[in-house]
């Protein structure tokens, strides 16, 4: 009887908005909607908890989720920004991950770890960064939702849409009327709406591969569409041992972190492996690890074999990654992916609108993903605000949503799809590996100079700027300084890639490009390719860069990424660390050193 009167009930109501999907980026949103006094209805043809990609987070992604948050009164999504408080607040089975490594593989050779790289995340309080347990993140946000009001209906099926002039009309399988002013569709590659209007593009295969990829291929082929072309096998499993158990002493590869607290890729020529560990700190609880393989379809075609025996068929090929899977187990059934990437001719129509993955995706290179969700959950927030506040649904109103498609969609695709083209040649990937790099500490001071201005003036404007330029696009897309070289490493990319330059003359003039700029610190020395680690994020490292960018950085270049008094970020961190004094002793402890000091051993879980 309870099922009926809840049938009733939404059926004779109109809601506000009505979302469909319950995974993160519908969680946050109708969370945000919710507690800002909107009436909305979550639906789910699934039930949590279950299990989805997407699970490392970026510098990036860390101030969106602080900026929603705080710019939308719901501190549940700030909690999501940073390791200590996801632990502290949501659950011990999520992971750490103070940076970004990656590993150039060669066949039939042990990794030589003079080739490998790493970009940290941020010290605390500000990080570090995590690897999200999706399944615990994504109910966690649900449930914020009807803590905040929301109403969700899980195993609901939508079988008709009925879009009206001023209103949207559902009907679910069981014949459930449900009526709202908008529909927001968050149910990812099987869109209800992107197949409901015919909406896909760019997910039609396309034939040619290896030597015929070339610029009269990015022309005729529709399935070329996106530069990239990548197909993924994935799942999660338990025994995969961490890499500073198996590999050369870390120290050997001269990073500011242990490997075994980042995300890791593995490189190679035609793919890359990604390894997520949810058990690499002494807190955590969870003894799985998320592993994938992505492979280049133009070098790597679809072979037809069961997706286990080809993702252990690449593991064979690479000695130490076969030792660290010794005796791994999946917990979960295989994935095998057909081709990764799809568009949307549009994310927006008539009272409806496509969040980030039901309208686009390129591939999980770089963490991307929660990246561009989170920013589009920003632009349709405060756009549904105004919306339903003035009763003005009109199209023209949500538009910009489909510029932010547009850039970012294609940047992405750029970003990754060179990456690709770089794998087939170490010296490329250094070069390549160091624009991203570049781009991504930009897309990161942006969101933090929004942030830190907020703390600093307490000014509820400031935070409308998170969904204004430079801030609508990731990795410092909407930079212009920054666009000039990356639009010049971009045509040597292209030239590498049409045969027409050599990947070592491209590394070279690439790696050139960064002597002597004037919106990255010079004793990074970015040019020289014996540099490949940035000096870490702690309370040191960023006061010496801060200080360099006031003194030796023009003040319209450094404007948009750091303007805000050094005191503010100062009396922020001594603010959390007066906090964790709450905490046990041990936690107090490592919390307070990682502020100041990088290298750490709290990858030993076996010690806890």
């Amino acid at each position: 009887m309870t099922v009926d009167l809840h049938a009733k009930r939404d059926a004779d109501h109109l809601f506000d908005v009505v979302i469909l999907g319950t995974g993160l980026g519908g969680g946050m949103l109708g969370a945000i909607l919710a507690r800002n006094g909107l009436d909305v209805l979550m639906i789910d043809s699934e039930v949590h908890p279950r299990f989805t990609i997407g699970e490392a987070t970026t510098p990036d992604t860390n101030f969106r989720l602080k900026l929603l948050g705080t710019k939308y009164e719901v501190p549940e999504i700030a909690d999501l920004a940073s390791f200590h408080d996801l632990k502290e607040r949501v659950g011990t089975t999520h992971g750490i991950k103070r940076a970004f490594s990656f590993l150039y593989e060669r066949e039939g050779q042990p990794q030589n770890p003079a080739e490998s790289h790493q970009y940290p995340t941020l010290a605390p309080p500000m990080g570090p960064d995590a690897h999200f347990f999706r399944q615990d993140t994504d109910g966690f946000m649900m449930a914020t939702a009807v803590g905040y009001g929301a109403h969700v209906r899980q195993q609901t099926k939508v079988a008709e849409v009925d879009i009206q002039r001023d209103s949207v009309h559902l009907v679910t399988d069981k014949g459930v009327n449900l009526r709202g002013k908008f529909l927001v569709d968050g149910t990812g590659i099987k869109s209800v709406l992107a197949h409901k209007f015919n909406l896909r593009e760019g997910d039609q295969p396309c034939k040619c591969s290896g030597v015929q990829v070339r610029k009269e291929c990015q022309i005729n082929c529709v399935g070329k569409k996106f530069r990239t072309n990548s197909r993924g096998i994935f799942t999660h499993m338990s025994g995969v041992r961490l890499y500073d158990q198996v590999g050369p002493d870390a120290r050997k590869y001269g990073h500011r972190y242990p490997l075994s607290q980042s995300t890791l890729h593995h490189m190679f020529e035609g793919g890359w492996f990604w390894m997520i560990p949810f058990n690499n700190h002494v807190d955590s609880t969870n003894p799985l690890c998320s592993v994938g393989l992505v492979l280049n379809r133009d070098v790597h075609p679809e072979t037809g074999m069961d997706p286990e025996e080809e993702f252990w068929s690449h593991v064979r090929k690479y000695p130490l990654m076969l030792e660290q899977f010794d005796g791994a187990k999946a917990v979960r059934p295989w994935t095998s992916s057909g081709r990764l990437q799809y568009g949307s001719t549009s994310v927006v129509g008539h009272r409806y609108c496509l969040l980030a993955h039901a309208g686009f995706f390129i591939d999980p290179l770089y963490s991307t993903g929660l990246a561009l969700t989170t920013a589009m959950v920003d632009q349709v927030a405060e756009q549904l605000l105004h919306s339903v506040k003035t009763n003005d649904f009109s199209l023209p109103q949500f538009e910009r949503m489909n510029d932010f498609f547009h850039r970012n969609i294609a940047y992405a695709d750029k970003v990754v799809g060179s990456s690709f083209v770089s794998f087939r040649d170490y010296e490329l990937w250094d070069a390549w590996y160091r624009v991203w790099v570049l781009g991504l500490f930009i897309g990161t001071a942006t969101n933090a100079t929004i942030y830190l201005k907020y703390i600093e003036t307490g000014d509820l404007k400031v935070l409308e700027n998170s969904v204004r330029p430079p801030n609508d696009m990731i990795l410092g897309g909407r930079y212009t300084e920054f666009q000039k070289l990356f639009d010049e490493a971009l045509k040597n990319m292209d030239a590498v890639r049409d045969g027409e330059l050599s990947p070592k003359e491209a590394a070279t003039r690439i790696r050139a490009s960064f002597k002597g700029i004037k919106y990255l610190p010079d004793y990074w020395r970015w040019h020289d390719a014996n540099s490949r680690s940035t000096p870490a994020f702690t309370l040191w490292g960023m006061t010496k860069m801060y200080f360099w960018f006031q003194l030796y950085s023009p003040k319209e270049l450094r404007k948009p990424l750091f303007d805000w008094n050094s005191f503010t970020a100062y009396k922020y961190i001594f603010a959390a660390m007066r906090r964790s004094t709450k905490l046990a002793r041990r936690r107090k402890y490592s919390y307070i050193r990682d502020v100041f000091k990088a290298w750490n051993f709290d990858w030993k879980t076996e010690s806890k």
